[in-house]
């Protein structure tokens, strides 16, 4: 079918595709952020606590949050999105740099993954769409901001270093440049440039050698007449700018301050249980099955005419590779391993190739991944809009605290037994440390790994996260506090308010507690001397 380019029409055996090129690129990127025009706050759920710790960060003199916390910045891999709210923080402000580091972040992992299938499968790409869909995935809904950062990085220099080719120079400069910054915003995130780097020129290699070579009675044959000298010249060329790397973690283990958690765990039904759970969101029913369809691509596409070459498969196997060999927990870092599955999957539908599938098969499926990422997009749209006016009812209880005041804080846990659909409340709390500068106990605060140091401490168990949390009855394991066993022993006479959120009202009174804002399941008390004079009928 040959049509005119200039009418964005395509041969779809010869051309480059349409979403591919760079105006089709920059209009999906622009689409998939356009979801976050209709919040104040991005609905992830780490990023309040990411804006929580950057208020903490620029509190000058004077405000009351330097009585509460310190702020060290150390030589850390995982600092880019701190850096990130920072400069961006100190022109627009705090609340800004949340959304616009967000969006940055989103555009430049989108962005990434379509460079990345431009630069090595641009006449093959007809699952884009279908990559792109692991862009709302586990770890951006989760809100790991400096990895999400990072991943886009190291994609798009992926992409880059490819171009660069017949550049050497040019190209080693960019590696040796990207890897160290990208490793700064995130070890894991930053580590995927040597990754993908590495997979793809051995893969180049492997596509190099005499048809036949895998087969046990020609490979001897075959293989003894290979110039193996040739290709070690060439992965040497590509591949010593990736010593970068290399120095980087030298470098962070030389001068880095010790882990105060050192153990590191394998978590294997967490990793076989994301693989259902990576595209969670707000439809059990579409999320499942964009999942089965999105595997089924993968692993039976080659039956509709979707092939791989090894350049264009061995990235995506190896971060799937490196998704089940690495621990689950590093140095107190949690679901290190689940964050590169979605990588894995966006890089092998994306690099799938169906340039030669027969029939209009390739169309089919490039528009079929289009519509579900439309319908995908639309529902985040929508999810978006009920986050933000659910945060700002949540929210409201902040107008009831003063400024500068101690604020304990329990926030109920969404689990998968209660709702498919995740509150993202879980650190909503620490925005009262942008909003009222205030104390709360929601912080990340983990020595080597966080630059967040509590100085008051109220309680040995309620000085950083996780001390938030509390579950449901609906929610199993033994081991899980409802809100009452939390206030039971929380130092309430050490705080100025206890703010419940979406918790219900507790089944034991506290004399305490005086209640000041309450909406629905969310409740704010005020902390009131024993013996204060008279009950009233909002007392707790």
């Amino acid at each position: 079918m040959q049509v005119r380019q200039k009418g964005w029409l395509l041969d779809f055996r010869s051309a480059a595709l349409p979403w591919l090129s760079t105006p089709g690129m920059a209009l999906a990127v622009l689409l998939v952020c356009l979801p976050f025009a209709l919040v104040e706050v991005p609905p992830l759920v780490d990023l309040p606590g990411h804006m929580g710790a950057a208020a903490i960060e620029a509190a000058g003199p004077g405000n009351p949050l330097e009585k509460y916390f310190t702020w060290k910045w150390v030589f850390t891999l995982n600092i880019g999105g701190g850096v990130l709210m920072k400069v961006l923080g100190a022109q627009f402000g705090i609340l800004a740099a949340g959304w616009w580091s967000t969006v940055l972040a989103t555009g430049l992992f989108a962005g990434g993954c379509l460079a990345t299938i431009r630069a090595i499968n641009h006449k093959g790409g007809h699952a884009a769409a279908w990559a792109l869909m692991y862009v709302f995935s586990f770890p951006l809904l989760t809100g790991f901001l400096n990895y999400i950062l990072a991943t886009g990085l190291s994609l798009t220099v992926f992409a880059l270093a490819i171009w660069l080719e017949k550049q050497p120079a040019r190209r080693a400069a960019v590696l040796i440049v990207a890897q160290p910054v990208a490793m700064l915003c995130h070890a894991i995130g930053g580590l995927l440039i040597a990754l993908l780097v590495s997979a793809n020129a051995f893969g180049r290699e492997v596509d190099r050698l005499p048809a036949g070579w895998w087969r046990p009675s020609q490979s001897r044959t075959v293989l003894a007449g290979y110039d193996w000298r040739a290709a070690a010249k060439r992965l040497a060329v590509l591949l010593w700018p990736l010593l970068a790397t290399v120095v980087t973690i030298t470098l962070w283990k030389l001068f880095s301050p010790e882990p105060a958690r050192s153990m590191n765990n394998w978590r294997w039904d967490q990793k076989y249980w994301y693989l259902a759970l990576t595209l969670r969101d707000q439809s059990l029913v579409l999320d499942a099955i964009t999942t089965i369809a999105c595997y089924g691509l993968i692993l039976f596409g080659w039956i509709a005419g979707g092939r791989f070459k090894w350049h264009q498969f061995l990235p995506g196997f190896a971060v799937l590779a490196l998704f089940v060999a690495i621990p689950s927990d590093i140095n107190g870092s949690n679901f290190v391993d689940v964050r590169l599955l979605p990588v894995a999957c966006m890089l092998l539908l994306g690099l799938q190739d169906w340039s030669r599938a027969p029939g209009n098969r390739a169309r089919i499926v490039a528009y079929a991944g289009i519509a579900l990422l439309a319908v995908r997009l639309v529902v985040t749209g929508a999810s978006f809009a009920d986050y933000a006016q659910d945060y700002r009812k949540q929210l409201a209880a902040l107008h009831m605290v003063e400024p500068g005041s101690r604020v304990l804080a329990f926030v109920e846990h969404s689990c998968l037994d209660e709702s498919w659909r995740n509150t993202r409340r879980d650190h909503l709390a620490s925005l009262a440390s942008l909003y009222r500068q205030a104390w709360v106990n929601d912080n990340w605060a983990v020595p080597g790994l966080h630059m967040v140091i509590p100085r008051f401490r109220p309680g040995r168990n309620f000085t950083a996260d996780p001390s938030e949390f509390v579950w449901s009855q609906r929610c199993q394991g033994r081991r899980l506090r409802s809100v009452d066993n939390a206030l039971k022993y929380a130092p309430i006479e050490r705080v100025d308010y206890v703010w419940l959120i979406d918790t219900g009202l507790p089944n034991r009174p506290d004399p305490r507690l005086q209640l000041v804002w309450q909406d629905g399941r969310s409740m704010l008390f005020a902390v009131r001397p024993l013996g204060f004079p008279t009950w009233k009928a909002r007392d707790f």
